[in-house]
């Protein structure tokens, strides 16, 4: 069996030829002037995949979940930080007694858990990276308070003043679920 090859001695058997049909033309169409696909612009992982509804019962569970919380958070009338602490609270004593009732019960050393501790230089590198977020922030606060670039100063004005107008229609968790 020969192998076919053009005059430049490559070997042509594996090579396809670009087809000219309708459906590549839909494929050259990218929203944004975007290079990769949509699935890749979101990072291309299992977020991306939920986020698209490939994996849809799970999309489905992410918006059930949010919307009970919704629910919760607009019935109970109670601010975030209440409930969070009283959902840690309850989860600290129900691994309490579960731990001493599992020790009692079983007589023998209970599963220890792993102690945790931040590095020096771990916390360094939070606190260096901070720092420069902080000051590049307050260095644009004080360029858009002296006026030297009007354009951001009035597009600041306006978000700001559109956040307020918002604000006082709903809630942020009504903002945040939306």
């Amino acid at each position: 069996m020969e192998n076919s090859s053009n005059p430049d001695g490559e070997d042509t058997r594996n090579q396809t030829i670009p087809s000219t049909s309708s459906t590549s033309s839909s494929d050259d169409y990218r929203l944004f002037d975007r290079q990769g696909s949509l699935h890749q612009f979101l990072g291309g992982g299992k977020a991306a995949d939920i986020l698209l509804w490939k994996r849809w019962s799970v999309s489905l569970g992410v918006i059930v979940v949010a919307s009970v919380a919704w629910l919760i958070f607009e019935w109970s009338g109670l601010p975030f930080l209440s409930i969070c602490s009283d959902v840690l609270l309850i989860l600290i004593i129900v691994l309490f007694v579960h731990s001493n009732y599992a020790a009692y019960r079983d007589s023998r050393q209970p599963q220890s858990l792993p102690e945790l501790e931040l590095s020096e230089e771990m916390v360094n590198n939070a606190a260096a990276s901070f720092r420069v977020k902080i000051n590049n922030m307050l260095l644009m606060a004080h360029d858009i308070t002296l006026g030297k670039d009007f354009r951001l100063f009035f597009k600041v004005v306006t978000c700001l003043w559109l956040l307020s107008a918002i604000g006082s229609y709903c809630s942020f968790f009504t903002l945040a679920y939306i």
